[in-house]
């Protein structure tokens, strides 16, 4: 997974993507499967002896229902309620797979010369139920990244 923090004036943003686009997603969307996707992004201080402090947590479900007589693919934002329709279904596995300048959190909430542990995972359903087809897809490390930033 590729993350890359984006330290605003007033927002903690992200952009984030799997290192490679999955080819049992393309061919499974194709094929008219839904595929949702739930990414966790985690803020927390960083403690060597103590549990980490949460400063924020945020899920983001992203969802995809193709339509094989159109052949179009309905792309569901289940976070904020915003849906589109899209005629290519490159565009529908990007909208699955990364994140792009996407907010964390408010800079108001992070301390001046803090150290702080970003954590970004994912999670895929195909259909109606969780499946084990993230492993065989990615193996059993590809579904997170970890980075530490220091707030200016």
């Amino acid at each position: 997974m590729n993350m890359q923090l984006i330290i605003k004036a007033d927002v903690l943003a992200c952009d984030a993507s799997l290192a490679e686009a999955p080819e049992g997603m393309a061919r499974a969307l194709s094929e008219g499967s839904e595929i949702s996707i739930e990414w966790k992004l985690t803020v927390a201080i960083e403690r060597k002896y103590w549990l980490n402090n949460t400063v924020a947590s945020v899920l983001v479900n992203r969802h995809v229902v193709p339509d094989l007589v159109s052949r179009s693919w309905t792309l569901e934002d289940l976070t904020s309620g915003i849906s589109r329709r899209v005629f290519s279904l490159e565009e529908a596995v990007r909208f699955l797979t990364g994140l792009s300048g996407f907010p964390i959190v408010d800079r108001s909430l992070l301390t001046s010369g803090q150290s702080y542990v970003v954590t970004v995972s994912v999670n895929e359903w195909e259909g109606q139920k969780q499946g084990n087809t993230w492993t065989s897809w990615f193996g059993a490390s590809g579904g997170s990244s970890v980075t530490e930033f220091h707030m200016p």
